[in-house]
């Protein structure tokens, strides 16, 4: 016996063929909605300051900090300031090497002891950006006097002592003088010739010797 199946409508045919492309659609939409999603970076880099509260003032201060990003890292800056100055001033920071870490050096004046104040930012390809301390609430390093203090030499004073000589080493005493000595010699011995002449024969002369010098 022969069958007659009944012949199938066009327009349910093309009805399942539009469900079918409907639907094959719903699911692309889907896939590159999801893949778009998983793209986006919505995560800021990390950021982790070694902070020196304390230091000594020098010729430059060096800050350094280590930044993490899940993708790729754009810049990091410091910004700085004397205590009680305005604005912050922007120094980007290099990266040491491979390592992670950053950092800048800034120029200071040793004598000039007033507290930094800083804070740290940095970006992300993405445009995410992260700061570490603020500009309403920075971080402080305190800077104290320099303990390698150059100290010029001065030559000290030579003094030369000079002896001090009386007057009366100075001059020879009057009666070490030749002349003087020879006259006193003279008139001793006049003395002497009177004495024995009015003594008369009992007398007895005594010899005077002179050292002339």
């Amino acid at each position: 016996m022969n069958v007659v199946r009944p012949a199938r409508s066009s327009c349910g045919v093309a009805k399942r063929r539009l469900l079918a492309s409907f639907v094959a659609l719903l699911f692309s939409v889907i896939s590159l909605t999801s893949a778009s999603a998983q793209s986006i970076d919505l995560t800021g880099p990390v950021i982790e300051l070694e902070e020196l509260a304390d230091g000594e003032a020098d010729f430059t201060q060096v800050f350094t900090v280590q930044i993490v990003d899940d993708v790729l890292l754009k810049d990091a800056t410091l910004y700085y300031r004397r205590e009680g100055q305005l604005p912050f001033t922007p120094a980007p920071m290099e990266a040491l090497g491979d390592t992670g870490y950053f950092s800048v050096s800034i120029p200071t004046d040793n004598t000039d002891l007033r507290t930094l104040e800083y804070y740290v930012q940095a970006r992300d390809d993405a445009g995410n950006r992260t700061v570490s301390g603020f500009a309403f609430d920075p971080y402080q390093r305190t800077l104290q006097a320099s303990s390698k203090i150059s100290s010029t030499e001065t030559p000290e004073a030579s003094v030369v002592l000079t002896p001090v000589t009386s007057n009366e080493e100075a001059a020879p005493s009057i009666l070490q003088k030749r002349w003087v000595q020879v006259t006193l010699g003279i008139l001793a011995a006049g003395v002497l010739a009177s004495m024995a002449s009015s003594g008369g024969d009992d007398s007895q002369v005594v010899p005077l010797t002179f050292n002339l010098q």
